[in-house]
């Protein structure tokens, strides 16, 4: 398992574009992938909805956990870690 912190940026925290965005890269990825956060459940990072309950706010350090070891696993934990720190390219 591989996993990063790193900081949601987005002046409007983590929105349903962000969320979009994380939905999909996780999807296409074939691995399983989570998303954690303080006092959050961790939650499905495919899943839209679960996305948005995190109600993340720009400044918001989460945990972006990708399962297995593999280069897959660190091209889709780059990925999402670009669409967080780039604000979701907005």
């Amino acid at each position: 398992m591989k996993t990063q912190n790193i900081t949601v940026k987005c002046e409007h925290g983590l929105h349903l574009s962000v969320a979009s965005q994380v939905s999909n890269i996780a999807r296409k990825s074939g691995v399983p992938v989570n998303i954690i956060c303080e006092d959050c459940p961790k939650v499905d990072a495919c899943s839209v909805f679960q996305l948005l309950t995190i109600g993340a706010s720009a400044g918001t350090t989460l945990e972006i956990e990708v399962e297995g070891s593999d280069e897959k696993a660190d091209a889709t934990l780059h990925a999402l870690a670009e669409v967080f720190e780039n604000g979701g390219g907005i």
